[in-house]
């Protein structure tokens, strides 16, 4: 049983927050530019080394998301029947469930990607194949 509240809840972030969150951060953690000069190996490695970092990124937000909220049949009966009454037991494991769902779906999105980055033949289908599958991706 957990002992204590629900205070080390973190805040967070909305979807699109999120998304600038993680897409900054592997902005400023991977190289940034990629020249037409370059081998075709070398750009296929940029772009799969951003795919990456980023699925990575958002793999290491969501878990800490998973992690930080405790489960209800491990709560001591005053906390899971107050997240009862605040928040609805099924909603709660329902929005719970839809993060971890949200999880698996990225990973095997970027596993997908970096397949197809690897046949890329020119800078121009791996620049064309990353911009693309990010805006499939943002939510309306």
């Amino acid at each position: 049983m957990v002992i204590g509240g629900l205070k080390h809840i973190q805040q967070v972030p909305e979807a699109l927050d999120l998304i600038d969150i993680v897409l900054s951060q592997t902005q400023r953690k991977t190289p940034t530019v990629v020249h037409p000069g370059y081998p075709i190996t070398r750009i296929r490695t940029f772009y799969m080394r951003k795919v990456r970092y980023a699925q990575s990124c958002f793999h290491e937000r969501l878990s800490r998301v998973l992690s930080d909220f405790p489960i209800l049949e491990e709560l001591e009966p005053f906390y899971a029947d107050l997240l009862n009454v605040l928040y609805d037991r099924d909603h709660y494991k329902l929005a719970l469930g839809q993060v971890s769902r949200i999880r698996s779906l990225i990973d095997s999105f970027a596993r997908d990607h970096v397949r197809q980055l690897k046949y890329a033949d020119s800078l121009y289908r791996a620049k064309c194949l990353n911009e693309q599958r990010w805006v499939e991706c943002v939510p309306q």
